[in-house]
């Protein structure tokens, strides 16, 4: 996957077009599920992307070829974001063998916002968000654009826009989900298995999405369910050239829920020889 990687990257360069508007199919929208803020009450705010059909952004892994998508927030004093919330993404198998990972049609990206204890009655503000992407069909094409929102104060609770937060929010991936139990193990071959056993019938769609291949290989991806179980199998190499790697690899595993909504489990492995562990 990482020569992949490196020859899709090419590809993608070769393909990119040097003159496009900054919003070229894709707009941007910074939105929150609130009205008016509280002290000491966090809410959040998103990044809502608005893709064109046949168009594409990516994850925080765009896999083989791509660009992250980013969204840098800028707060007034006093205000503190967590860290951005990535939904669970799509796989995309491409021409070539090249796999990205990504969201098409349109997603929200999502920071909690912790405000400050001694936030004024009368407080007016500027929230902002600076986010930039590569939109990719048959030719790709960067994009970032930086949008604004504008919110004051409140005594009370001042909802906004609950059901699409919900929505979203209930797709970044969870850890320790209650509808399976998970196992993993690797060998000294970097040989790795995940093994999953739903609490339920296994969902459709499931599919193995690596935190990251910045430091690694990642080959002979294998997703197989029989009945309540699924085994995911793929072999793990560190890149040449590169410090040593972190001892575990992070991922997400994105299903299908029965009620049909995209969903995403995390999943830590262990790398080394007879590793193994469950939860």
């Amino acid at each position: 996957m990482a020569i992949m990687k490196t020859l899709g990257a090419m590809v993608l360069l070769c393909l990119m077009a040097t003159t496009a508007s900054a919003a070229a199919h894709v707009q941007a929208e910074l939105l929150t599920n609130v009205s008016a803020i509280q002290a000491r009450k966090p809410f959040w705010l998103g990044v809502r992307l608005t893709v064109d059909p046949g168009w594409h952004v990516y994850w925080k892994n765009p896999g083989d070829a791509g660009l992250p998508t980013r969204v840098t927030f800028v707060l007034p004093d006093g205000f503190i974001a967590g860290p951005l919330q990535y939904p669970t993404p799509h796989r995309f198998d491409q021409p070539g063998n090249i796999v990205a990972f990504g969201y098409e049609n349109s997603v929200l990206l999502l920071a909690r916002v912790m405000p400050p204890a001694n936030l004024p009655a009368d407080f007016q503000g500027n929230f902002r968000a600076a986010a930039s992407w590569l939109v990719c069909s048959n030719v790709c094409i960067p994009g970032k654009e930086t949008v604004d929102l504008n919110l004051g104060s409140s005594a009370a609770a001042s909802p906004a826009n609950e059901e699409l937060f919900n929505d979203w929010i209930s797709q970044v991936p969870v850890d320790g989900d209650n509808v399976a139990t998970v196992r993993t193990k690797a060998d000294k071959n970097g040989d790795c298995e995940i093994g999953i056993t739903w609490q339920e019938a296994a969902p459709d769609s499931i599919e193995f999405l690596p935190g990251s291949l910045d430091n690694y290989n990642i080959s002979s991806t294998q997703v197989k369910t029989i009945s309540q179980t699924t085994t995911i199998t793929f072999n793990v190499q560190a890149l040449a050239g590169k410090a040593p790697p972190p001892a575990t690899l992070q991922a997400v595993v994105g299903y299908m829920s029965h009620d049909g909504k995209h969903r995403g489990m995390n999943v830590s492995l262990v790398l080394g020889a007879g590793s193994a562990n469950n939860h």
